[in-house]
């Protein structure tokens, strides 16, 4: 396994695991003892929350101002595109862009050793991005606008390095229920208490008596310096300590170069997953409808129809998403509970349904401004589904998926995501120019969703998947430990450590769980 070979240069401050890692921290059920990937994933995916959310706040702003700029210039469109339809088209640049490139960097990461780099610079530059967006104004909006497409391309960049970690953690489906639960329910939470923080400073400060706008641009700036503080010292931190070097996988095959092996190495996976898999053939198909791009085409959809249609405010969106937070809490826990009495199929299937029917409710009762009351019991209750379906869908996705073959898998598993991504926000976009009602264009997301859910049922009995692929654990993680050069890379990372007189990561001390507290454990 790839993970045998990692290495890690920089030895963790004892002051500052004391209490910034501590929080995070997840135990393994099994050993009790801490793994500490698991809890560079927990700030991973701490962070990502503020700065996902951002675009909800940024946004909303954004079309407001882009809507004021058309207005003074005595126009409906903007840029040749109406104000309601900005972040719509952002949204669609940024799926298009990862659907074509994120075999490209699925390349980088099978076929180089730079996993660790890519996820360092991805965090980087998606961390700069919303920093940037603390400058939006009606002179700047613009340039935001530019900055949210380049951050949101990022952010997917990102979920797909960080994916490549996920299987190395466990095999065992109850232990990956256990783990991917756990990182949800710590981002639900550090984003919840992020939005409530917003929203009970730009409740008290006096931008209100200089209008609507003015408000809705000081939370926006208010939201993304935030998110970025968050990032840098979450980020920063897991990457830097916690997150630990590959060696490549596999060497590019003869007569390939890096940049066309990745698209080679999808066409056969993918023709191999056909032939072989059922379960995960009809899984792959079911993604193309269901919104696995980080719920930033449903973020955008949303925003908009909030701002727009039903005249909410910035920070009565942000009520409604703190309300949707909270609930994802439980929904983790509802995910934890059902994968194991219902299996995890069974758990996505339903998840999905109850989020389907959830914004089939929002389009067809809220008819108008008058109606944003009901907004925030659905927000309640798409939370719960929201934080049921991801959790559920990343156990799945472990339990049927090839042993020995995770990353590839998972690579195929982002492409297939991202493949029609962007259909959603095309449609809206369509659907908005025209003049359609945007209940209608609304109600999209249920389409999807509820295709997406009757596909799974092609996928057979869920325990025939898992039994399936069963058999491929043992001998080919061995085999694929000698093809992808594990051993050979251990060895020369022992001779370093030697020669530098320390223990590979980065200190004088014996391997032991010197410099952090009793019970945690490095990933060998």
């Amino acid at each position: 396994m790839a993970s045998a070979a990692s290495t890690r240069r920089f030895a963790t401050p004892k002051w500052l695991s004391c209490w910034l890692e501590f929080p995070f921290r997840i135990k393994n059920n099994q050993t009790g003892e801490y793994v500490e990937e698991a809890t560079a994933h927990a700030m991973d995916y701490s962070a990502r929350g503020p700065i996902n959310q951002c675009g909800s706040f940024v946004g909303s702003a954004m079309i407001r101002v882009a809507a004021v700029k058309a207005m003074k210039a005595g126009t409906p469109t903007i840029y040749g595109m109406k104000p309601s339809s900005v972040l719509t088209v952002a949204s669609l640049i940024v799926n298009i862009s990862a659907g074509v490139t994120m075999p490209f960097v699925g390349a980088l990461v099978d076929h180089t050793d730079h996993r660790k780099i890519m996820g360092t610079v991805s965090a980087f530059i998606m961390t700069v991005a919303v920093a940037v967006q603390i400058a939006i104004n009606e002179d700047t909006w613009l340039a935001v606008w530019i900055f949210e497409i380049i951050g949101g391309y990022f952010l997917i960049m990102h979920q797909v390095c960080t994916m490549a970690y996920l299987p190395d953690l466990t095999h065992e489906t109850p232990e990956m229920g256990h783990y991917t639960a756990r990182f949800m329910i710590d981002q639900y939470f550090v984003q919840a208490c992020y939005t409530l923080i917003i929203i009970l400073v730009s409740t008290y400060w006096d931008h209100k008596d200089n209008g609507i706008l003015a408000s809705n641009i000081a939370t926006a700036r208010l939201s993304a310096g935030m998110a970025t503080g968050i990032g840098c010292v979450l980020l920063t931190y897991a990457w830097t300590f916690l997150f630990r070097k590959r060696p490549k996988l596999r060497e590019i095959p003869e007569g390939s170069n890096i940049f066309t092996t990745g698209f080679q190495r999808i066409a056969v996976t993918t023709k191999h997953v056909f032939s072989k898999y059922r379960a995960l053939r009809w899984f792959l198909v079911a993604l193309l409808f269901s919104p696995e791009a980080g719920a930033g085409v449903v973020l955008s959809i949303a925003v908009t129809f909030l701002t727009f249609y039903v005249k909410m405010t910035v920070t009565e969106i942000a009520i409604a998403s703190i309300i949707m937070l909270f609930c994802n809490l439980p929904g983790a826990l509802i995910s934890k509970f059902m994968c194991r009495k219902v299996n995890p199929l069974n758990s996505f299937r339903c998840a999905e349904m109850s989020y389907a029917m959830v914004n089939a409710l929002i389009a067809g009762t809220v008819s108008g401004p008058e109606k944003k009351g009901l907004v925030y019991p659905y927000a309640a209750m798409a939370g719960l589904a929201f934080g049921w379906m991801f959790p559920s869908q990343r156990t799945l996705t472990v339990a049927i998926i090839p042993k020995g073959q995770e990353t590839e898998m998972m690579g195929l598993i982002s492409f297939f995501g991202q493949i029609m991504g962007w259909l959603p926000a095309l449609l809206f976009t369509i659907m908005n120019e025209n003049g359609v009602d945007m209940r209608w264009s609304m109600s999209l997301i249920s389409y999807f969703l509820a295709t997406s859910c009757c596909l799974t049922f092609m996928c057979g009995s869920y325990e025939n998947a898992v039994q399936l692929v069963a058999h491929t654990s043992d001998e080919y993680l061995k085999q694929y430990s000698r093809n992808s050069g594990v051993d050979i890379f251990f060895d020369e990372e022992q001779i370093k450590d030697e020669n530098d007189g320390t223990d590979g990561s980065g200190t004088n001390t014996p391997p032991s769980t010197e410099g952090k507290e009793d019970g945690v454990v490095e990933m060998a």
